[in-house]
């Protein structure tokens, strides 16, 4: 089986703003505004760098944000992928 990999067309499809400590990203593409808080921004940040896989993106995340790599980072990496999948700023594949 393999591992889905990730990727962002942030921060070129998109137009950002800082809003009391979160971000406002309106989506070029799909004419969708998002607030999102930490760590979307430095998810998508990273993505957008290189595409990778949620293990990777865990570990680069938590390098990051200086936060131990655990299994509890890595069930909140999956779940935030699959929300900015959703919303349509990051791609499987």
């Amino acid at each position: 089986m393999t591992t889905p990999t990730y990727r962002s067309d942030f921060p070129q499809d998109c137009r950002t703003h800082p809003i009391d400590g979160m971000t406002l990203v309106f989506h070029r593409p799909s004419g969708a505004t998002h607030f999102l808080d930490s760590p979307l921004p430095e998810m998508l940040a990273l993505l957008a760098a290189a595409p990778m896989d949620a293990a990777r993106l865990t570990a680069e995340l938590c390098a990051t944000l200086g936060l131990p790599e655990d299994d509890e980072a890595r069930a909140v990496v999956e779940a935030r992928l699959a929300d900015l999948v959703a919303i349509g700023l990051v791609q499987p594949g």
